[in-house]
């Protein structure tokens, strides 16, 4: 019952899975939904050769395919194209799927979200950044190991049943590196680094390499990273020698950046509430530069670096991104509910930024739905087309796939459905009679019907 349950599976369906276990029939769950023929699903979570087929599918690296099929062989993509094509190189021990209204899609990719804030998504919505930060000090000094466990572990859940294959996590704790290996999805987890003090930054760094090698190696699927938290909250020396250890180990780094007027007036000027609440945390940094050359100047504007949000940035920033070839995670409904602005996007994308879109938290976002957020994206760039590109659906869903999975170094395994890349992807209801997939999926999927992780089904929902 509680894989059934994991899986998105009504007791309906469970029994149905107990009685053709219990009548000596091959142990698959053959199941027929409202929309969807023939279901044959794999052995308990893992399907090792199966053919899904749809009205559309979507690669994201080559047009839409209409009446099209996925060959999955041990968790790999062994071919995309037409259903009737993809039919004959299908082994006929293999099993088959058919959903006649839906289509199937790269797994989502989240690039940034914090799993562990999951049960702080009562926190009001919208309000001022400065209350809100002070509102999730309180509750994160609260908040122990178990608690951000179910916290996650219920992040990770809600996430699978969007159609997200892939999570950049943001974690304190580490519990969340837990609540993504149970559910086997698949992720990059920063560890968070915080450290206002000079005199903590020996015990803090050895609390970060503690956990890193307790997290090394322990799963396929995850790959860990360092998270040193935003310019404001890591004294100048300890950031370097977080950046120092992240180069050692050839780790991926994430920060918060240039998020909202307060940061930048306490960066550049040392001024603001931020001041009166860190003190003198930046007192060894130099005054007058932006968040953007501050962490340029830290050393840590490079390749492997994941910038999120970037709204309190000029032309000189925006300049400084491009040549430095980071990633730009863009979480436009959360900036929207803490109120800190507008990301100049279309300045962004035509100054050769690199940019993908990620929720956040829910502590401050509405759901985790990587569709909700281009959905909210599309809504700004009618409203301030100035500001906003005016963007085609096939380039905001590259947003959430393709761009995602290059912004977490994971491009050359996920984020398309392409022959050799890991069988992570999402099945979608989008009704019938669909000419253009594209608008289908932005506007009328919720959630997904199945969402799919190295050939594992790790969510199904009926």
């Amino acid at each position: 019952g509680r894989d059934g349950m994991r899986f998105g599976l009504s007791w309906k369906g469970i029994c149905a899975t107990m009685l053709l276990w219990t009548t000596g029939q091959n142990p698959t769950i053959c199941l027929c939904f409202q929309n969807a023929q023939n279901y044959s699903l794999g052995k308990r979570r893992e399907t090792l050769m199966v053919v899904l087929k749809a009205q559309w599918v979507v690669p994201v690296t080559s047009p839409p395919i209409r009446n099209g099929a996925v060959l999955v062989v041990g968790g790999i993509i062994a071919a995309v194209g037409k259903a009737k094509e993809v039919l004959k190189q299908a082994p006929s021990q293999g099993q088959r799927i058919e959903f006649s209204e839906s289509v199937i899609v790269p797994g989502l990719v989240n690039p940034h979200t914090h799993l562990e804030n999951t049960h702080f998504a009562h926190i009001k919505k919208p309000q001022q950044f400065n209350s809100w930060l002070a509102q999730m000090v309180r509750l994160v000094r609260n908040q122990s190991f178990e608690d951000a466990l179910i916290a996650a572990k219920e992040g990770v859940d809600q996430s699978a049943r969007y159609g997200v294959t892939c999570i950049g996590e943001f974690s304190r704790f580490g519990a969340s590196f837990v609540a993504l290996r149970e559910f086997a999805l698949r992720g990059v987890v920063f560890k968070e680094f915080i450290c206002l003090d000079e005199r903590e930054i020996e015990r803090r760094l050895a609390e970060l390499e503690s956990w890193l090698k307790r997290a090394e190696f322990e799963n396929s699927l995850l790959t860990v990273g360092v998270g040193p938290h935003a310019p404001y909250s890591v004294v100048p020396n300890a950031f370097k020698q977080v950046l120092e250890l992240a180069e050692r180990q050839s780790l991926p780094v994430c920060v918060h950046a240039a998020e909202s007027p307060s940061e930048r007036k306490l960066v550049e000027h040392r001024k603001g509430i931020l001041r009166f609440w860190l003190g003198n945390v930046l007192k060894s940094a130099p005054v007058g530069l932006s968040s953007i050359r501050y962490l340029d100047w830290l050393g840590a504007l490079k390749a492997k670096t994941l910038l999120v949000h970037c709204i309190q940035v000029d032309n000189n920033d925006i300049a400084l991104l491009a040549e430095r070839g980071v990633w730009v995670a863009h979480c436009p409904r959360s900036n929207a509910n803490l109120k800190v602005g507008l990301m100049p996007l279309a300045k962004m994308i035509s100054a050769g930024v690199k940019v993908c879109l990620a929720t956040d938290g829910l502590a401050s976002v509405e759901s985790l739905s990587p569709l909700d957020e281009i959905r909210f994206a599309i809504k700004l760039s009618k409203e301030h087309p100035k500001i906003y590109p005016s963007l085609s659906p096939s380039q905001w869903l590259r947003m959430v796939t393709l761009n995602a999975a290059s912004a977490l170094g994971l491009d050359r395994e996920i984020g398309s459905l392409e022959k050799g890349k890991q069988a992570d992807l999402a099945v979608f209801n989008i009704g019938s009679s669909v000419n253009d997939p594209f608008e289908a999926l932005l506007f009328e999927a919720k959630k997904a019907n199945l969402t799919m992780v190295s050939g594992r089904i790790v969510n199904l929902s009926i």
